[in-house]
């Protein structure tokens, strides 16, 4: 795919990022605090360029920006806020499928909507599906102009903001994905109350008797690439480089007796910092591969986005640790943002797919002795 030509087009969008990550910092320890929704953050997106910089121009008429730009979006917006940048990122997983569409006026419709601001929910997960999101086992019945579904996904991310819902049902016998409107026969269970995330909002879904219409059925390639797996690593690669910000801030502010000497002269805190460096351009370096693998049109970037998600993971929890040990009992405060991105990013490598799993899908396959069974 031919993606952006113009470095300025990417300059634009990174500075528009910031300039959104800034507002979302503002808000951030409240939203977390209280567990609401980064209501700012949502408004300030939709009316953004960002929201579909990685659509491109309508009809396709103008290139969309490259992955590498898309990840570094999200690695900005998770500096600001983690939870909305995790929100954010499934919106645009579940909102990229739009073309995949088998009916094209429902296509033009969707992608219209998407271009005014509609919000999209990934409602994939199912209670007992694992990390297999694309192996629906939730079974829908065939009716009039379509399928009904009765079920319930979970961890669907901003989901009480949604306009409309990205899901998947066995539909005769084989997995089939929609794109669907929200409507009365959808409801939403609150039951998001975690360590860290706390803003995403990411509740159950409930389905009654939902119509999953035929002119709204996706010809979903799993093997193309998704927002979703390309840039997760991003969300992990800017979470730590918040924490180490904040670390460093902190090392240079803090000073003890005797002399009142900054932190950052004592020779444990250089070497916590070089540590977090070191950590934060690996997790960087495969990230930015993967982007440009996923642009050149490389068949390596599926398992090189894996490798990236666990090291950018682990890494960020190493990292937002070792911030937490810099600013001692500072930073377990609330006043300070380093508990926080300590409680995020150990969510990392929960999220699908999960550490374990990506060790199984790697290792049998440098090893050719198949599939993972998950």
């Amino acid at each position: 795919m031919n993606r952006e030509k113009e470095p300025s087009q990417a300059d634009a969008l990174l500075a528009e990022a910031e300039r959104i990550s800034a507002l979302l910092a503002e808000h951030a320890a409240r939203h977390d605090r209280e567990g609401t929704f980064p209501v700012e953050g949502l408004a300030a997106t939709i009316r953004s360029p960002i929201n579909t910089a990685a659509l491109g121009a309508e009809g396709g008429a103008g290139a969309p920006c490259s992955w590498l730009t898309f990840g570094r979006i999200v690695a900005i917006l998770a500096r600001g806020d983690a939870s909305f940048a995790t929100a954010w990122l499934m919106h645009q997983g579940a909102m990229s499928v739009f073309r995949a569409l088998i009916d094209p006026d429902e296509r033009s419709r969707f992608e219209q909507a998407l271009r005014r601001g509609a919000w999209v929910a990934n409602a994939l997960s199912e209670p007992t599906s694992g990390n297999m999101f694309l192996v629906p086992r939730q079974v829908a019945r065939k009716a009039e102009r379509g399928h009904r579904l009765t079920g319930e996904k979970r961890f669907v991310s901003g989901c009480e903001h949604a306009d409309c819902f990205f899901t998947a049902a066995v539909c005769d016998g084989q997995p089939a994905f929609f794109l669907i409107d929200r409507d009365d026969s959808i409801s939403i269970e609150p039951i998001w109350d975690t360590l860290g995330m706390r803003a995403t909002r990411s509740q159950i879904v409930r389905f009654q008797d939902t119509l999953l219409p035929d002119a709204r059925r996706l010809a979903v390639d799993p093997l193309a690439p998704n927002p979703i797996p390309v840039a997760a690593a991003w969300l992990s690669i800017g979470i730590a480089e918040a924490a180490m910000a904040a670390a460093v801030a902190y090392a240079r502010e803090r000073v003890l007796p005797p002399g009142d000497r900054p932190i950052a002269e004592l020779q444990w805190v250089q070497f916590a910092v070089a540590d977090m460096s070191l950590r934060l351009e690996a997790a960087r370096a495969l990230a930015m591969r993967t982007a440009e693998a996923a642009d050149g049109g490389d068949p390596s970037y599926g398992l090189l986005q894996l490798q990236a998600k666990a090291v950018a993971n682990e890494a960020a929890v190493a990292i937002t640790t070792a911030a937490l040990e810099i600013a001692g009992g500072a930073g377990y405060m609330r006043s300070r943002p380093i508990e926080r991105h300590l409680r995020d990013a150990m969510s990392g490598p929960l999220m699908a797919l999960s550490g374990p799993v990506i060790r199984e899908i790697v290792g049998k396959a440098l090893l050719g002795v198949g599939t993972p069974e998950q």
